[in-house]
């Protein structure tokens, strides 16, 4: 099992364009939220990305009521493709919660485990 935890308020997937990654706010502060999940995960794997099925668990402590949990879930998934595993499809379970903190405990908390071909965690 990988466990990660990225630090700051939760950023959740964002529609662009080409065009629209270099002009819209939301776009680039999406971006620059997937460089660090990406960089923080590189620096808990000890090999390459995982090629079998995976199950992603994600606790998103936000401050705030406005979040869109699957587009959280979205980024972070993204992010961590061909670092963690090799492509985001091979997650075969997804568990994701909004957990209510204090600004300064804002944090997204990542659990990635390894299942077998009938989808049951692998040990």
């Amino acid at each position: 099992m990988i466990q990660l935890t990225i630090p700051g308020k939760p950023v959740p997937a964002v529609r662009m364009t080409q065009k629209s990654m270099y002009k819209n706010k939301y776009a680039q502060r999406y971006l620059l939220y997937k460089r660090k999940v990406g960089w923080i995960a590189k620096q808990h794997m000890k090999g390459k990305p995982i090629e079998g099925h995976v199950g992603v668990k994600l606790t998103h402590y936000i401050h705030g009521n406005r979040a869109d949990i699957d587009n959280l879930f979205k980024g972070v998934t993204d992010a961590l493709n061909k670092i963690v595993y090799k492509d985001d499809r091979q997650v075969k379970h997804m568990e994701s919660r909004i957990t209510p903190c204090k600004k300064e405990e804002q944090r997204t908390e990542i659990e990635i485990y390894e299942l077998d071909s009938y989808g049951n965690i692998a040990n």
